[in-house]
């Protein structure tokens, strides 16, 4: 029995772990005061296809509180009615601006090429690169580059209330995000002499020079993520990065449903976690704390064993509470969709399981009906100890 105990021990400190982190974590974009000229942003929103979100992307930006402010949005060759609804904000506001990418060159990623075409347009002394499915804040801008040029940072990031509506959003959602609060400590991320750094695509607020000293999306053409290449090199220009929570100046509805979610997340398996070794790692643990405890106590009742049948009971119910826990105070949903953490855990494995295999076996992997270039490095690697200071 002192294995089992062991490994309940061994889920209680990770959980709790993760816990500790995210309550740390939790409104540290603290507020700041504007100086009295503020410097010019830019948002550059690129869009592929977006008519289901654009709508609610461009009215949050469209009544920012920030001055002075130019809003682009990249077309990236929509064939639905995104260029429509871009046209319509754009008559409304004459700071909007919808650009055309054209179509993208053969040796780019379409998002990258998107944020460099907004690049190449956008006049302000910082740039502000958001996804279409999300929604900002009336302070969303204001707030952030306050907090930016208060705590002289270069290149910031945020996480943001992700709202998760449907079933399938509230199974898989909470047990795929949670886990990077261990794989990238916000603590770390923020130490200017901790080579860890990452970033979210979904809100990444950069000086201009930072931008261009780290040859911006440029530098992260061919690579199968942008954000987080792109903080690498910022860092590695010699920049600071830093992440702070934003859930209450951005959401974001990520997916809709699970085929949405398993394409997502199979493009962002192996090169999130940071190379195969640690995806292979984060696979095992996701398989260890979220479906292995269910299968043991299976087999522990039908075997009779009541000690075992007891101890992995009370476990499961504890991970309930957590996951409830989780849901309800971090994406803000019921808490009784935390009972479903082991089929979570175990649709998770199967998404990183499959963006492994493509990528071992070099079969194609799409998003936005094109594909990503791209395969699996260990981040930070070619960073440490060479960063310019």
């Amino acid at each position: 029995m002192i294995w089992l105990w062991l490994y309940v021990l061994i889920i209680a400190l990770l959980l709790g772990w993760i816990a500790l982190i995210g309550f740390r974590f939790k409104g540290t974009l603290t507020q700041e005061n504007l100086p009295p000229n503020p410097p010019s942003v830019s948002t550059i929103v690129p869009a592929r296809n977006e008519e289901r979100n654009i709508g609610r992307c461009a009215e949050g930006l469209t009544r920012q509180d920030y001055e002075p402010l130019e809003m682009i949005f990249v077309d990236d060759d929509s064939q639905d009615a995104t260029p429509d609804i871009l046209t319509m904000y754009a008559n409304q506001d004459e700071r909007v601006r919808v650009i055309n990418t054209g179509g993208k060159p053969n040796d780019w990623n379409g998002k990258q090429w998107a944020c460099h075409s907004g690049y190449e347009a956008a006049t302000g002394d910082w740039l502000c690169f958001m996804d279409a499915d999300t929604y900002a804040e009336p302070d969303l801008i204001s707030r952030t580059v306050a907090f930016a040029l208060k705590n002289d940072i270069d290149f910031l990031t945020m996480q943001p209330w992700y709202e998760i509506r449907e079933l399938w959003e509230r199974i898989v959602l909470p047990v795929a995000l949670s886990p990077l609060l261990l794989a990238f400590p916000p603590n770390r991320v923020n130490d200017p002499d901790d080579p860890l750094v990452m970033a979210n695509g979904q809100f990444i607020l950069v000086r201009r020079e930072a931008y261009e000293d780290a040859d911006g999306h440029a530098g992260v053409r061919t690579k199968m993520m942008d954000d987080f290449p792109l903080s690498e090199n910022v860092f590695a220009a010699g920049h600071r990065v830093y992440i702070v929570d934003g859930s209450d100046v951005m959401r974001v509805r990520l997916y809709a449903n699970l085929r949405e979610i398993w394409n997502g997340a199979i493009k962002a398996a192996v090169e999130i976690s940071g190379g195969w070794a640690k995806t292979v790692g984060s696979l095992i643990v996701t398989l260890l704390v979220n479906v292995l405890p269910f299968v043991v106590f299976t087999i522990a009742l039908l075997n009779g064993n009541r000690p075992a049948t007891i101890i992995m009971g009370l476990t499961i119910i504890g991970e309930m509470i957590f996951h409830g826990a989780i849901r309800f105070a971090a994406f803000r949903a019921p808490p009784w969709s935390g009972v479903t953490f082991p089929l979570g855990g175990l649709i998770v494995a199967g998404m990183t399981l499959d963006g492994m295999i493509r990528l071992a076996t070099g079969r194609e992997i799409k998003w936005k009906d094109r594909p990503v270039m791209g395969t699996p490095e260990a981040p930070h690697k070619q960073i440490i100890g060479t960063r310019n200071k």
